[in-house]
């Protein structure tokens, strides 16, 4: 979904013909999977990061048109909103100071686009959801003016028949509303982590993915509150997922979501994944696409418009060579650049963790479980019991703490990543945030339910100590 389309009003000849191609390029990419056609021992990481723009007011400012072109980078692109943003970080490989790495690339461009906006007394910010959004903001008139985002709406209201999409979050507060649109999307800003994988380990590894998911949200969550109420610790995994609602009947009977952790674990390959988009989903944008059958255009263009919480991805090299990675979707943007890199160093440690166990847990924790634990998690963050490999139920919090975060650390000293990388990112963040209980959206509800419900001081707050860069678990109630 990241490159511009060019479509509109589509005829029936028009998913036909995707849908050929659709095809073609699936049995292309079978043959791949069945002839292990795939580069091995590709061993990267690199990440995306969705940001908002905000006025002296602190609420949305829907400025992003002439804030990329006085920007003028080429890894920050438009999003769904006018008032969001994204970076795109390189590629790095997964060895000695990968982190470290990453941290200076983001925060330079960071720096740069902090600066862009001040220049127009506006403010950057890396936050899950903006607690100061209006009802009015989430219109059409505030998305993004490229085709790709209006043609989505339009095509996801007229599969909708135009029933209003309803978006429903019940918390300490509850929210029910109406939406005509998807613009409810920009307010579920996200980092997402790209991590390669090896054909032969790729099952292992996306399924740890899904199994990890639970836990990186409790890390990472950093949006409880929506339109002034106080809802889930991580709202925008609901929001989300009703903001994109799509349901459709598979030929198996079963109902399949747009935005989704899924249908069950891979069995075999990732091809099952393909597979699915192929048979299951309705197709979204049949744009008219030039390239040979081996480019996967059709393919990865419908791939993006199924928004997995950890999605499959293949990529080519500049000489055509396919390689695999997964896409790890929940955690939430922020609230620093630090705490971004930490989450995505826990995350890798523990995939490694789960991947490399003599029993996978898939075996011991069923998927219906595994879905248990990723919205009870997102609704209460470190306050919520989870299932574990043994069956039992657990604080996740201690699990973490006492159980995981050893082999977390284990895990990234195998991966030939410098200890004192280790001992920066996962000991003076990640556990720190453990030892505490913090994460973004606790010091929000913390913030708030000292000075009561006064979000514009929460966002100046929350600005005032994201500008300092220090991670959370420093930051000031003040």
């Amino acid at each position: 979904m990241g490159k511009e389309i060019h479509g509109g009003v589509y005829s029936k000849e028009d998913v036909d013909n995707f849908r050929q191609r659709l095809t073609e390029e699936t049995q292309c990419l079978e043959e791949w999977f069945r002839n292990k056609s795939f580069i091995k021992g590709l061993n990267k990481t690199g990440v995306e990061l969705e940001a908002w723009l905000v006025d002296e007011n602190m609420l949305p400012d829907p400025y992003s048109t002439e804030f990329l072109a006085n920007l003028n980078h080429p890894q920050v692109v438009p999003e769904i909103a006018k008032f969001n943003f994204e970076i795109n970080s390189s590629p790095y490989e997964l060895k000695n100071q990968v982190f470290t790495n990453l941290s200076r690339e983001l925060k330079t461009i960071w720096k740069t686009c902090s600066h862009v906006a001040n220049k127009d007394n506006k403010v950057a910010l890396l936050v899950g959801t903006l607690p100061s959004l209006r009802p009015h903001m989430l219109s059409t008139e505030y998305l993004s003016p490229q085709n790709r985002y209006s043609i989505m709406n339009d095509r996801v209201m007229q599969m909708r028949d135009r029933r209003p999409l309803y978006i429903r979050l019940e918390g300490k507060d509850d929210l029910y509303m109406y939406m005509d649109s998807v613009i409810a999307e920009c307010a579920a800003t996200s980092l997402q982590i790209h991590l390669s994988v090896n054909q032969d380990n790729a099952k292992r590894y996306y399924n740890a993915s899904l199994l990890a998911s639970p836990f990186l949200i409790a890390l990472s969550a950093n949006a409880p509150y929506f339109f002034g109420k106080e809802l889930w610790d991580e709202s925008r995994i609901a929001i989300f997922e009703q903001a994109v609602d799509l349901d459709a009947k598979s030929p198996k009977g079963h109902n399949v979501k747009r935005v989704t952790l899924g249908n069950g674990y891979v069995k075999k390959s990732l091809f099952e994944l393909f597979d699915e988009n192929l048979n299951d989903y309705p197709i979204l944008l049949p744009e008219k696409i030039k390239g040979e059958v081996q480019q996967l255009n059709h393919l990865n263009l419908h791939n993006g418009t199924i928004w997995r919480w950890t999605r499959p991805i293949v990529g080519l090299t500049e000489d055509g060579r396919p390689h695999l990675r997964i896409e790890q979707r929940t955690p939430s943007a922020g609230p620093t650049v630090e705490d971004s890199i930490a989450n995505t160093a826990f995350f890798i440690g523990l995939v490694d963790y789960f991947a490399q166990m003599q029993t996978s847990p898939e075996d011991c924790i069923s998927f219906d479980e595994a879905i248990h634990n990723f919205y009870k998690a997102s609704r209460q963050s470190y306050f919520c019991r989870v299932r574990w490999i043994d069956g039992k139920l657990h604080d996740i919090k201690d699990l973490m703490q006492y159980e995981i975060y050893p082999y977390v650390k284990q895990a990234l000293l195998k991966r030939g990543i410098d200890k004192a990388e280790i001992d920066y990112y996962l000991d003076g963040i990640i556990l720190e945030r453990l030892k505490k209980g913090i994460n973004g959206a606790i010091w929000q509800k913390a913030f708030i339910h000292m000075h009561g419900k006064r979000f514009q001081e929460l966002i100046e707050a929350y600005i005032k100590n994201q500008s300092r860069g220090f991670p959370v678990h420093k930051w000031e109630l003040k």
